[in-house]
């Protein structure tokens, strides 16, 4: 499915209060980790003595974590959650039945103590059937560009190897915040019923939409 070399396979199972446990007495959180997952599996590390691909950048290990759910979703304060617990990059394998997806988060070392992460945005390929999961995992020269990669394959627009990560993440942050403000004007639109403010809401729609479209041209369209 992931073509990862069998030295890499770790494959321990993880109980779930390991995680939930290291933040107190969030009861939310935990009836999350208890209704939503089924179990967590610590399916692969990828380093320099499993993948011969050195660190660079901060970026030591890539973490691949298999969670079999007991619905086809999974709320994302579990991964947010289980991100700042590992020091490392994650890729998740979320599995419902015969269907799968993979999630990863971009993530740093916060810069006033290293042993936490700063978790950002996360970003998520579609649900499909365990035989069609193709993703190229090991594309790199060194661990850094590994994950880098992961995260441009599962980005919603298209991208090179060459495209600084940052900036396609922030380009893709202001994609997502025009999309929500042109439905928000959508809304507003509906509801208004007074001819004048309609127009000058309708005004407004037409210059987020261009905005859009001229984003998404020089970002070659959405995938």
């Amino acid at each position: 499915m992931l073509n990862i070399p069998d030295k890499a396979l770790y494959n321990r199972r993880i109980p779930k209060n390991k995680f939930y446990q290291q933040i107190g007495t969030d009861t939310k959180l935990e009836k999350k980790f208890t209704d939503e997952i089924e179990r967590i599996t610590w399916k692969y590390k990828l380093s320099k003595d499993t993948v011969n691909l050195g660190p660079a950048e901060d970026v030591e290990e890539i973490q691949i974590f298999e969670i079999s759910l007991k619905e086809k979703y999974i709320s994302q304060e579990i991964l947010e959650n289980i991100d700042r617990v590992i020091p490392y990059p994650i890729i998740y394998i979320l599995r419902y039945d015969d269907n799968v997806k993979l999630a990863i988060a971009y993530k740093e070392r916060n810069k006033i103590d290293e042993n936490k992460m700063v978790v950002h945005s996360y970003y998520q390929s579609d649900w499909i059937k365990e035989d069609e999961l193709k993703i190229d995992i090991l594309k790199g020269l060194d661990l850094k560009d590994v994950y880098d990669n992961i995260i441009r394959q599962l980005l919603p627009i298209e991208s090179t190897p060459e495209d600084d990560i940052e900036e396609l993440i922030e380009l893709n942050q202001i994609r997502e915040q025009l999309e929500k403000e042109i439905s928000k004007l959508e809304g507003k639109i509906k509801r208004e019923k007074q001819f004048n403010k309609k127009v000058d809401l309708n005004i407004q729609l037409q210059k987020k939409k261009k905005e859009l479209e001229e984003l998404r041209n020089n970002l070659g369209g959405p995938r």
